[in-house]
């Protein structure tokens, strides 16, 4: 297996710790809202590189994080260790307290990987009555479940000399670790200058670009809900600690994959890692794997605050399926930046149901798995997860003279990578597909919509489109021509 490993910025093959195993920390939600779309793709991207290690044969041991404190809002891209608690703003907001609302995001974070089609971090479908309860038998971690590993890890930092202490919190020394920009390539001055405001918070704090690793119950914090006790005082833990605590915790102080966003580079991986070293001496991770992000209409990253960061409720509102956004996000690179708009998701929409339709027109016997687009098929998932490559495949094994059943068989044994439900949807779109002859009106739009394509009149094309939206039915332009979906 090759990915992007970020600190080598090079693909390079995937040498596992341990031979037929693979160990995985992914970074997961922030649970104080409801996940956007923006978030949604990271989710996606490592559900893809989770199925695709399974698929190879790899026994992995895979664990995502859920951050139900302390992290904090912030404004610029170097972090805020003094911003609002994200827990308490937002229970605050909805009148209830800070823990009920990390419960109730959790089962939004749950309610919205089952309908994507993620698996649990342990490799399993997410069953229908998993809540918050017992979300940790299926492989997720809740930091307010590991605040003891994380005053643990903290003691070793500090007994290493990698700490100080002010009257409002305990800090790591980035000056103590040389290569604590490896990540970026930045001069510490340079990365100290966007974050000196933080120096006024706390006039005692030594370096601009030091960070938290126990927040004290004083100052602003005074009264904050969330608090334990520590040899620090009472107070909370800081943000990058609790990936640290629980990574080592759960996988040990050697695992091979950290996946996460390509915004957690410049400080929370940076910081994570500077931990990692703080506490055992040594580097923890082996390859740091990260996505890139999503953008808005004026090429800046997708969030809530600039707008169009929709939620997954709101994208079906729309009139899109779950699987729409999986397509969408599996069929591009996790390497690529992906300018999202409505349109782009229709596009993913339109593909799917594309293939969906040609995997039905296969029937419903299933034959043996052609090898040699197996084989194919694993040299793509090899060669960084290329899943254009792995798409036009499965194009061309459709298009092939290789028997309908086998055809079948093959493209079931890749959806276990895919994870877009092909054989179960083919039932559910074929009640969904409109049958010409059923309706005069339709079947004359049909008609006149397909000789305005062939005469190149796309004005037309479009118009007809929309008076067919207009009757309940999506237009699927594929390569066997036009097809209606019930909405």
């Amino acid at each position: 297996m090759k990915l992007y490993s970020t600190l080598d910025r090079s693909v390079v093959d995937i040498l596992p710790l341990k031979e037929g195993e693979m160990s995985i920390y992914s970074c997961g939600p922030t649970v104080y809202s409801r996940m956007h779309i923006g978030n949604i793709r990271a989710y996606v991207n490592w559900d893809v590189l989770h199925r695709a290690l399974i698929y190879l044969g790899f026994e992995v041991k895979r664990v995502m994080n859920i951050t139900d404190v302390g992290h904090m809002s912030s404004q610029d891209d170097f972090g805020s260790d003094f911003g609002d608690d994200k827990m308490d703003r937002q229970a605050e907001k909805e009148g209830i307290q800070p823990i009920d609302i990390a419960n109730k995001y959790i089962d939004s974070v749950l309610d919205d990987f089952r309908a994507l089609n993620i698996l649990s971090p342990i490799g399993s479908i997410i069953p229908a009555d998993l809540t918050f309860k017992n979300v940790e038998k299926y492989g997720w971690a809740r930091a307010t479940s590991y605040v003891d590993e994380m005053i643990q890890i903290i003691k070793k930092i500090e007994e290493n000399g990698y700490t100080y202490e002010t009257e409002q919190a305990l800090y790591f020394d980035v000056t103590k670790l040389p290569d604590y920009t490896i990540f970026t390539g930045q001069k510490l001055e340079e990365k100290s200058i966007a974050s000196r405001e933080e120096v006024e918070v706390d006039t005692q704090k030594k370096n601009p670009a030091d960070f938290v690793l126990w927040m004290k119950r004083v100052g602003k914090y005074k009264d904050h809900i969330m608090n334990w006790s520590s040899p620090w005082g009472e107070g909370f833990p800081g943000w990058h600690i609790e990936c640290s605590a629980m990574g080592t915790a759960i996988l040990g102080e050697n695992f091979d994959i950290h996946t996460g966003g390509i915004d957690h580079v410049p400080v929370h991986h940076t910081n994570e890692r500077a931990q990692n070293i703080g506490a055992f001496g040594h580097p923890v991770v082996k390859y740091w794997v990260h996505n890139e992000w999503l953008l808005n209409t004026d090429e800046g990253k997708l969030s809530k605050s600039k707008g169009g960061a929709s939620s997954l409720p709101e994208i079906l509102d729309q009139g899109f399926d779950p699987l729409d956004v999986r397509y969408l996000f599996l069929s591009i690179n996790y390497r690529t930046r992906i300018q999202y708009s409505e349109q782009a998701l229709q596009g993913a929409r339109n593909a799917r149901l594309g293939l969906n339709s040609k995997v039905l027109s296969l029937g419903t016997e299933k034959g043996s798995v052609v090898q040699a687009y197996k084989s194919r098929f694993v040299e793509y998932l090899e060669s960084n997860l290329n899943m254009s490559a792995i798409l036009a495949l499965i194009n061309e094994l459709l298009r092939s003279s290789e028997k309908k059943a086998d055809i079948l068989a093959t493209i079931l044994d890749l959806d276990n990578v895919l994870g877009l439900n092909l054989v179960n949807l083919s039932a559910d779109e074929t009640s969904k597909q409109y049958i010409l002859g059923t309706d005069s009106e339709i079947d004359r739009l049909i008609e006149e919509r397909v000789s305005a394509k062939k005469s190149k009149d796309y004005k037309r094309a479009d118009e007809i489109r929309e008076e067919l939206l207009n009757h309940g039915y999506q237009v699927v332009d594929t390569g066997d021509g036009l097809q209606l979906f019930k909405k």
